[in-house]
């Protein structure tokens, strides 16, 4: 019985951490994903892709649905999760 108390409590950390990781990790996922296009904080790059600094685009359907009229954004970036579109649409929130 304390088996499977400690294997159900150890699952609830592990699966609470993994849920938690996007979250914490949206400025680096911000980084890898979107600044090489979008810059470092999100200020945009003329010719290249629009400022994301105070957009008020709804950037997760961006992300997880595409429609945009220009590439990457046509489709979805299937690279990222609903949650890690989240995240990076949090921390793009936080950009000036």
């Amino acid at each position: 019985m304390k088996i499977r108390i400690a294997s159900v409590v150890l699952a609830s950390i592990t699966t609470l951490a993994w849920v938690q990781a996007p979250a914490q990790d949206s400025g680096a996922l911000y980084k890898t994903k979107c600044a090489g296009c979008h810059g470092d904080l999100g200020q945009g790059k003329q010719g290249v892709a629009p400022k994301l600094a105070g957009t008020a685009k709804d950037v997760v359907e961006v992300l997880t649905k595409g429609g945009e009229t220009r590439p990457p954004h046509v489709k979805p970036m299937s690279t990222l999760t609903p949650a890690q579109a989240a995240a990076i649409a949090a921390y793009i929130k936080t950009l000036k």
